[in-house]
């Protein structure tokens, strides 16, 4: 039995204080996710609040056919999903931060290349990113600014690879199309 099924099954068994331990043992994982959805830290750390009272809340539910990480992990990616979620209806605007510092990469070389500024280029691809579904821009900023692998995106959104891939490319699909719209007004 791992030790995460042990920490598990003393804080099912009454042991509720145990339950800090395994806060312990996967904040920096959970951080780590949220941090890629949310740049300020006073919200990273109140997501990370809100991941593990919903983790505290599902632990009955939490049937050990996937490791433990792994469901906290997913729980996390939810989180940060229902919050861009929100974020989108309270503030139409995505911030460049958000985006990565490599997004301006994702403007065509015909754009870059005609008399548009930095700033002009930055506009369109804000105002091209939110044409896109919160899960879409999740998708690109974690594929193609972060780097991520589809099997890597696939665990933290909880979706099969199959379902990255295809979101991937209709998302870039949407974005491409997104900016030749901007571009050509």
């Amino acid at each position: 039995m791992s030790d995460d099924a042990e920490l598990l099954q003393r804080i099912r068994a009454g042991a509720t204080e145990e339950f800090a331990e395994l806060v312990r043992r996967h904040q920096a994982r959970v951080f780590g996710i949220l941090h890629r959805f949310e740049r300020d830290g006073q919200r990273v750390e109140d997501l990370a609040q809100e991941t593990f009272l919903k983790v505290w809340r599902a632990l009955a539910q939490f049937d050990g056919r996937a490791p433990l990480e792994h469901w906290i992990s997913r729980i996390a990616v939810r989180t940060a999903l229902d919050h861009l979620r929100k974020e989108k209806r309270r503030r139409p605007e995505i911030a460049l931060p958000e985006l990565g510092e490599a997004a301006l990469e994702w403007l065509p070389d015909a754009a870059s290349s005609s008399e548009l500024d930095a700033r002009g280029a930055v506009e369109i691809l804000q105002l091209a990113m939110q044409t896109l579904s919160p899960a879409d821009r999740v998708v690109i900023t974690l594929q193609e600014i972060e780097g991520r692998s589809v099997k890597e995106i696939a665990a933290a959104m909880g979706v099969s690879g199959v379902a990255v891939r295809v979101r991937a490319l209709r998302a870039r699909m949407k974005l491409k199309q997104a900016v030749e719209n901007l571009t050509e007004d």
